[in-house]
């Protein structure tokens, strides 16, 4: 078998073209190949400033698996459980710095300030001219931090007699004021 009866997956080169099989002969001319047109050289350019043009645009495609859209409630519980968590940080951030503050404070030596204070009441130009100081104990022995306004008191006894002064900070490099005994 070898002609118009056998299959076409069987005949040498395949099924035949429409029409009948080709004939042999000259085959059709090829286009030759050419080279693109030669662009004028920078110099030969006009010499005014025009944009190039934008490329032409495609039409949008369907996305080819649609995204599913969050829900507006979903995201504001985040956005707004991320905002309260934020804030408890800071707080607490705060709270822990501004405890750490009086630690971390200047303090003034508690001896070196009962000192003082004995000296202010016994001082009769300056003082309040007490006549015999026997005992001085400040802020239940605790250096006091060093901050304007603050207070501590003393315990003094005054010609045999237990009386309290006040002291306070005037500005916070430790300077204080001793109020008179009570």
């Amino acid at each position: 078998m070898s002609g118009p009866e056998q299959p076409w997956w069987a005949r040498p080169g395949g099924a035949p073209l429409p029409g009948g099989t080709p004939q042999p002969g000259p085959r059709a001319p090829r286009p030759e190949w050419a080279p693109p047109p030669r662009q004028p050289s920078p110099s030969q350019q006009p010499r005014h400033h025009a944009r190039p043009a934008p490329p032409p645009s495609r039409a949008p495609q369907p996305p080819s698996h649609p995204k599913p859209t969050p829900q507006p409630y979903g995201r504001r519980l985040h956005i707004g459980a991320a905002i309260a968590v934020a804030a408890v940080a800071v707080i607490g951030v705060g709270l822990w710095v501004w405890s750490r503050s009086d630690v971390a404070g200047t303090r003034l030596d508690v001896r070196q300030a009962e000192a003082g204070v004995a000296q202010i009441l016994s001082d009769p130009i300056n003082g309040y001219g007490a006549n015999r100081i026997v005992a001085v104990a400040c802020n239940d022995g605790k250096n006091p931090v060093v901050r304007t306004g603050a207070t501590f008191t003393c315990a003094v006894e005054i010609n045999d007699t237990l009386r309290r002064v006040i002291v306070e900070f005037t500005d916070d490099n430790g300077t204080y004021a001793v109020d008179g005994p009570r």
